[in-house]
């Protein structure tokens, strides 16, 4: 039976046509999207401005009334709490807040924490960038605020500080970490609250209550502490980082996402001491009990009609107070960045557990943290230039797998040197599959080689992949970090595309509806995708031809995926596969097998002497 006769590939017209017909058509689309498409949505963002405005304006005026009634939720705050509170705004004073850290002010209604901006940390690159700001008074639309009160278990205290209690305070207070404040409440029921606020040069509050009973009967009550959340993060959760509730309950750390919330998951957790909050990608703002105490912690969403209302919350157990006597409990609220050695110094200060677990460190964490320890050093060591960290985080990592890698090469170089005489024999047995496979195994045992042997070492390099991914993505030191070039922030995306030249045409391609995101193709995914080419042709040729149509495709289909990553993982992505390229070259030179560089220099050394 006579073969089949092979298809010829492409010849170099129908090639050439094919990509004038693929520029004329790319041309046809952005020139119709330039025209057409961005004028008209430019006319629909504006109107679509305009109808945020007015939800804005309607939220703001129903946000009170809806705080109120998720007041009622809260442990120890009945519905009469909230009853008959007329114009309770115009009781409200302010007392600044001002340290090194931070900046805002503690309402006295309710001794509320709900403003304040974090003075280390701009929201934007921009020119006219605003500080971060993390928490917001409940009338807002971004109502984001913490509370401390009391609740009486038999309910027989009367009164008693809660999320809307108006507290006394003498004039001219400013809250500074050489000036703490002091607020009072007289329940006029015998009970006599005062609270002192203290706070230091970052993001630690100390809240000391002391309960004076100057009635005649004794009392009991459970101090309890709030934090509560009208909105989720306004950036979309990216898979890659842990936002939502997060916890220690002894010893052991509890996680939510705010999505697992909204779709009715929950918590009730006892514990001795420990701690609680909310946390985004880079900031964390926590409630920390007396850590001699008995809690119980709780993570939960109330739904109201007109929005959601996350919280976390704690309460202690009941501590009697007899008549003439007075007791006093210190909570601590921390409302900042999640900078690791902030972490771990007040963990250590306040005796926390894991409190530096509130950076998702991951399943890898034993390999997370000794690979962030590391890229601090670095940093430290070059004077905090955070780029040339990672690319000397990059270089020791291949220094330590490099037995790993010398490995593995080896086992492929030898695959490669046999891809000739494995092509032979799929020729010779195209139409007997099981032949191809029984002689290609007698090839492998007469050569002598494991055909899977390089894959282990590269599996076992997988966890150290992930784990610097895992680095890069969750360091707060990338933020707004400049490297050199273009590159302003290592943890946004390259903010060139190839569509405008990178800059040189007047127009922003990636501003165009549907197609936009698809078209913010930047300078270093585009060097990642060359430096991945180049590592393939260091690489076997697969034999199968399919195989290798998806292998040439792999490069440029990564330029696109990672067009949407964090520029400081595309350089360590692009630094990592040249210094692979460097080790197999010297691998192979070494062994004495042939490498697509030798053989390059070559050809090019018999055309000159031609």
């Amino acid at each position: 039976m006579s073969r089949p006769p092979i298809t010829p590939p492409p010849t170099a017209p129908d090639t050439k046509n094919l990509a004038i017909a693929i520029a004329l058509s790319l041309a046809i689309l952005l020139g119709f999207q330039y025209f057409y498409e961005m004028p008209r949505e430019k006319a629909r963002q504006v109107e679509l401005a305009q109808k945020r405005a007015a939800e804005a304006t309607a939220q703001k005026a129903n946000a009170s009334a809806s705080a109120n009634t998720a007041a009622a939720t809260t442990t120890g705050e009945g519905a009469a709490s909230v009853v008959g509170q007329v114009d309770i705004e115009s009781q409200n004073v302010r007392i600044p807040v001002e340290t090194a850290g931070v900046q805002g002010t503690i309402s006295t209604r309710g001794g509320r924490f709900n403003d304040l901006v974090l003075k280390r940390y701009n929201d934007t690159l921009k020119k006219d960038a605003k500080p971060v700001t993390l928490l917001y008074p409940q009338s807002t639309a971004d109502g984001y605020y913490a509370f401390f009160g009391f609740s009486a278990p038999d309910g027989n205290a009367g009164v008693l500080p809660g999320p809307n209690t108006v507290w006394q305070a003498a004039p001219g207070q400013t809250l500074t970490p050489k000036t703490p404040i002091t607020l009072t409440f007289d329940n006029g029921q015998g009970l006599v609250f005062t609270r002192v606020i203290k706070t230091d040069e970052d993001y630690l509050f100390t809240i000391t209550d002391t309960v004076a009973n100057k009635g005649a009967n004794a009392v009991s009550l459970q101090a309890y502490g709030a934090l509560r959340r009208h909105t989720k993060p306004k950036e979309p959760p990216n898979g890659i980082n842990h936002e939502g509730t997060v916890g220690v309950f002894d010893g052991k750390l509890k996680l939510i996402s705010y999505q697992k919330l909204e779709k009715g998951e929950a918590l009730q957790q006892a514990s001795t001491g420990g701690w609680l909050g909310f946390t985004d990608k880079y900031w964390l703002t926590a409630l920390i009990p007396d850590q001699k105490s008995k809690i119980e912690g709780a993570f939960k969403v109330t739904q109201l009609p007109n929005e959601e209302v996350f919280e976390v919350n704690f309460l202690a157990a009941p501590e009697t107070l007899a008549a003439g006597q007075s007791i006093t409990t210190t909570r601590h609220l921390y409302a900042g960045s999640k900078r690791v050695s902030l972490l771990e110094q007040v963990g250590k200060k306040l005796n926390l557990q894991r409190f530096d677990d509130a950076v998702d460190w991951g399943m890898l964490w034993f390999l997370t943290k000794p690979f962030y320890i590391m890229l601090m050093f670095f940093n430290g060591l070059i004077g905090n230039n955070i780029g040339v960290a990672i690319l000397m985080v990059t270089v020791v990592v291949k220094v330590v797998t490099f037995p790993l890698v010398y490995s593995s090469y080896k086992s492929f170089a030898k695959l490669r040197d046999l891809a000739p005489k494995m092509a032979e024999i799929k020729e010779r047995f195209a139409a007997d599959v099981q032949r191809q496979q029984q002689e290609t195994m007698k090839l492998y045992q007469t050569e002598k080689i494991n055909p899977v042997a390089g894959c282990v070492p590269a599996l076992l390099q997988m966890p150290i992949f992930f784990a610097l991914f895992k680095v890069l993505s969750i360091s707060l030191e990338l933020r707004h970090a400049p490297f050199y070039g273009w590159i302003h922030d290592l943890s946004a995306k390259d903010p060139t595309t190839i569509f405008n030249l990178f800059g040189l045409l007047p127009y922003d391609p990636t501003a165009l509806p549907v197609i936009g995101g698809f078209l913010a193709i930047g300078a270093w995914p585009i060097l990642y995708g060359i430096s991945f080419w180049l590592l393939q042709k260091m690489q076997p040729t697969a034999t199968d031809p399919m195989q290798a149509q998806i292998f040439a495709l792999m490069p440029w289909i990564f330029v696109v995926v990672f067009a949407g990553f964090s520029s400081g993982l595309v350089i360590y992505y692009t630094w990592s596969n040249l210094l692979t390229i460097v080790q197999q070259y010297v691998i192979s030179r070494r062994s004495g097998t042939s490498n697509p560089i030798d053989e390059f220099f070559a050809r090019l050394g018999k055309k000159k002497t031609a």
